[in-house]
């Protein structure tokens, strides 16, 4: 499949990039200064190591992630090799999607990574890897994906630096969550017209941060399966309209 093959072609560039190793060795890291807390008490440290793991997984995450899909589409117009892509059998279509599976394989690959040193460091110091490891991990790797499709997007119609900066700002909103929903039931009308358009249209990338109580001091999760699963659906749903939109945007941009 087309896609596919650019997608390939995709992770190889992305993989040459110094910047995003820099990320991924910044982030195993201070994953791995995790036993240098062990002078604490044994459930300090434990908790600690847990936190800065899942931490560092997820700021390392959100770099390597904007740094590597605001060039994909952007560096194939300056360099005008998207002109060779598109003479062959290529569709605009797939070429927006190729370069986001690419572009999600190689942030697949870095998270991956740091979630194995983490889940190594964690089984060295409990000798066990607790199931909530492995869904904060997971939680992590979602986000990235909606992250990921939301990057692309931007980056059909605006440049690297305009792109960052709409990326990481939307990324910090929407992890406000619990701020926004509150602005929903504002007694202002203005306000509350504000909120509801912040709260519901921007990604809510707070949902995914189902490990940090202090992110999330309010929820409440009854079910805690089914709110995953309800995340990963909602991340799936989301990230294939904004792909839809950046498709419909790219194919009628004149390159």
């Amino acid at each position: 499949m087309v896609p596919l093959a650019i997608a390939r072609q995709t992770v190889r560039e992305a993989m040459r990039r110094r910047v995003m190793w820099v990320f991924l060795i910044c982030g195993v890291f201070l994953i791995a200064l995790g036993p240098v807390f062990g002078f604490l008490s044994p459930r300090d440290s434990q908790t600690v190591l847990r936190s800065l793991g899942l931490a560092a997984i997820l700021l390392a995450g959100l770099f390597i992630t904007i740094v590597t899909c605001i060039y994909l589409i952007p560096t194939e117009i300056e360099r005008r090799t998207i002109y060779t892509v598109l003479s062959k059998p290529v569709q605009r279509y797939e070429f927006v999607l190729g370069k986001f599976l690419g572009g999600f394989a190689t942030v697949f690959i870095n998270i991956a990574a740091m979630g194995v040193v983490f889940l190594v460091m964690i089984y060295f110091q409990e000798h066990k890897i607790p199931p909530e490891m492995f869904k904060g991990v997971l939680m992590t790797f979602f986000q990235m994906f909606l992250l990921a499709a939301l990057t692309i997007f931007f980056s059909t119609f605006a440049t690297p630096v305009v792109n960052f900066f709409l990326s990481f700002g939307i990324f910090l909103v929407g992890n406000l969550s619990s701020v926004t929903e509150s602005l929903t039931t504002n007694h202002n009308p203005i306000v509350r017209f504000a909120g509801d358009t912040i709260h519901y249209l921007l990604p809510n990338f707070g949902n995914f941060n189902i490990q940090n109580s202090i992110i999330h001091p309010v929820t409440e999760i009854a079910n805690e399966n089914i709110f995953i699963r309800n995340n990963i659906v909602y991340a799936l749903i989301y990230s294939a309209v904004l792909l839809t939109l950046a498709i419909l945007i790219f194919d009628r941009r004149e390159v």
